[in-house]
């Protein structure tokens, strides 16, 4: 797999007919559409998003018979002073709890992404799920310049809303795409109503902490402002991701 923005990394420019590619919802399709785990130079292999890197190894982890879950939220690693949009995998330790795995760093040539930080470590303060980064600069903490989707010059609380939402389904095994917008995601944050803001802030809560499982299942299942249709999870109550231990 290669990050369809940076294959200039891997010594190769993308084909603008291959950046569909990412738009490939499930593991079971990435993996039918490489057609084998055979190696293969960089320009043949699959070409996705940090969301892509991030739900192979969580399935690859859990086919392994190792808890993971792939986390939808902000890295505070690439660009400093800003926290980008970007998607991890939240491993279990029975020693430790949760830890965080970068796939799309860890996975790169040494010194490409991130400097200084452990791709198969990385601290909690260096990327912030969903619903921690709304906790963060929803009280001031953190300035809304300071967050969102810089390669497109997107900032604000806007931009974290929707990962507290597709987080919020990613604990829940609905594998959602990082553009997928339902629900409260495409109302701008100054639009929201107060019965929203309450509503998200409590969602941000769950994101947050993880779980318990029944409380996240409690909590995106109730609400259709948070709820993905079945048309866009792919099928019926959402195509989930592959039911493995998650101890959350």
């Amino acid at each position: 797999m290669v990050h369809r923005d940076h294959t200039q990394h891997f010594g190769f420019t993308l084909p603008d007919e291959r950046r569909d590619e990412a738009n490939t919802r499930h593991v079971e399709a990435i993996l039918a559409l490489l057609g084998g785990w055979e190696s293969r130079p960089p320009a043949d292999r699959f070409a996705g998003t940090c969301r892509d890197f991030a739900v192979l190894l969580c399935a690859m982890l859990r086919h392994a018979g190792t808890p993971a879950r792939a986390r939808a939220g902000f890295a505070g690693y690439f660009v400093d002073g800003f926290f980008d949009d970007h998607w991890v995998v939240e491993v279990w330790d029975d020693a430790r709890g949760w830890y965080l795995v970068d796939a799309q760093v860890g996975s790169a040539p040494p010194g490409t992404y991130a400097r200084g930080i452990d791709a198969f470590d990385v601290p909690r303060d260096a990327f912030l799920v969903g619903g921690e980064a709304w906790r963060q600069w929803r009280s001031g903490r953190r300035s809304p310049e300071t967050v969102g989707v810089l390669a497109a010059g997107l900032t604000g609380l806007w931009e974290v809303q929707g990962n507290v939402i597709r987080d919020l389904a990613s604990l829940d095994r609905v594998e959602t795409l990082p553009w997928d917008g339902w629900g409260l995601i495409p109302i701008r944050y100054d639009a929201l109503k107060p019965a929203d803001l309450e509503l998200l802030d409590e969602a941000a809560g769950v994101s947050a902490e993880g779980g318990p499982v029944e409380r996240v299942r409690e909590m995106y299942r109730r609400d259709s402002r948070l709820a993905a249709p079945a048309e866009l999870a792919g099928g019926p109550g959402g195509r989930r991701q592959a039911d493995q231990p998650t101890t959350a």
